[in-house]
């Protein structure tokens, strides 16, 4: 995949997708490399090496260079010393760690929601999983992923803190690594499209015993995909 044809980066992605903000050639690489690590192109602990990027994506020596940079700041890639940019693979108990710590901040922002929700907002949250829910009949491997965050960042964000919801969504891109195998398994995203409307459906009949229990079982298929994949060998 080429920047050139991947979806262009729109004002509404700020916050949810950082990159966002960069200049469009850098967001451009940074989709490619989102799209081929979903596709599976790319895997746990693929060597990034600058110059095959550079063919890949069609892009200058700096432009890549800045997007592994903002990939690491993200969480995504990982640059040990002597080694170079690598995709951030988890082994077992990294993995517990981290999905454990996700199930602490997402048992936090539903604790910390206040119910019922403004009418306003669980409309942009209802928008939000319809709109993921399109993107996964079209294919769009980038736009499915985008709106999954972007639903995610409006369902957290009705907890009101800002520091649960900069935390989630900071460990959601730290998570991507794990999580993007699932984007491409029909079942898995047929499953996260039902789960979303089930948020919604739990917070308009503000039951939150409901959605404590939706949102940490949310994680869990794309965990086991991952898990199947490159560590039950």
């Amino acid at each position: 995949m080429t920047p050139s044809s991947s979806r262009k980066t729109s004002h509404k992605d700020l916050g949810v997708f950082p990159h966002a903000e960069l200049p469009p050639q850098v967001a451009a690489v940074i989709e490619a490399i989102e799209t081929d690590i979903i596709r599976g192109i790319i895997l746990p602990s693929t060597r990034l090496i600058e110059d095959h990027l550079m063919e890949d994506y069609d892009a200058k020596r700096h432009v890549v260079r800045a997007a592994l940079v903002e990939l690491q700041r993200l969480g995504v890639v990982v640059k040990p010393p002597h080694i170079g940019a690598r995709i951030r693979r988890f082994d077992a108990e990294s993995l517990e760690a981290l999905y454990h710590f996700r199930s602490v901040l997402h048992r936090a922002a539903v604790e910390a929601m206040p119910l019922p929700v403004a009418d306003a907002r669980l409309a942009a949250v209802r928008a939000a999983a319809g709109l993921h829910a399109e993107a996964a009949q079209s294919g769009d491997l980038i736009a499915i992923h985008r709106a999954n965050m972007a639903f995610h960042r409006l369902f957290f964000g009705l907890c009101d803190n800002p520091y649960i919801e900069e935390s989630i969504r900071l460990h959601d891109w730290l998570s991507f690594p794990a999580r993007a195998y699932a984007i491409t398994d029909q079942s898995a995203l047929s499953r996260a499209c039902e789960e979303h409307g089930q948020m919604v459906t739990a917070i308009e009949r503000c039951d939150r015993e409901a959605l404590l229990e939706l949102a940490l079982g949310h994680m869990l298929q794309a965990r086991r995909i991952y898990e199947g994949k490159y560590l039950s060998r």
